[in-house]
């Protein structure tokens, strides 16, 4: 009878260990990272001024950024996710001037250490679908570097630097826009 209290009453001192530690590690299987974002930078752009002649140059832009994430924890430290997002880019000097996205894009981050406040490194790819008649198509990548903590038992806050590239090919005059520079985000995390 003695043994089997103890054995019961170790069984439950583990399983309370196991449970207390589930909870103060990273999170497993599925997530949903929503972020909002902000990116300074430069406008690069390129006009077919005749069949075999191009023209461009350069001005500073910005950009606003609504993205939804949905992944999953491939091990404790490392994540992988599709991603949909919304992306206004704007010339500083012409508010009339301005390209709306819509992006779908890979996402994977690798995060330092396995507890509830931690660093994350992140890297995206993908594309620019249309939403304008005078929009092709064009690739986006972004690399950064992020924090992670935890603010209630199941949800994380985010908050990230990095570079962002968005190409954006158009029709009829203007065939490329690059809109480039440092990008600012932070996001909730189921």
């Amino acid at each position: 009878m003695k043994t089997r209290l103890f054995l019961l009453g170790l069984t439950l001192f583990t399983a309370s260990i196991v449970k207390a530690q589930t909870i103060t590690k990273q999170e497993k299987g599925y997530f949903n990272l929503t972020e909002i974002g902000y990116t300074g930078g430069n406008h690069t752009y390129e006009v077919q001024v005749t069949p075999t002649k191009y023209d461009g140059g350069t001005s500073g832009a910005y950009a606003f950024s609504l993205r939804n994430i949905n992944g999953m924890f491939l091990t404790n430290q490392i994540s992988v996710g599709v991603g949909l997002g919304l992306e206004n880019y704007t010339d500083n000097d012409s508010y009339s001037t301005n390209n709306n996205l819509f992006q779908l894009f890979l996402d994977a981050r690798y995060y330092f250490k396995n507890q509830n406040k931690t660093f994350f490194a992140y890297g995206d790819a993908g594309t620019g679908l249309k939403i304008d008649d005078n929009f092709r198509k064009g690739t986006m990548f972004n690399l950064g570097i992020g924090y992670k903590f935890k603010v209630a038992p199941k949800t994380g806050m985010t908050g990230s630097l990095g570079y962002s590239d968005q190409t954006i090919k158009g029709d009829p005059l203007i065939t490329k826009n690059r809109y480039y520079g440092i990008a600012v985000k932070v996001g909730l995390l189921f």
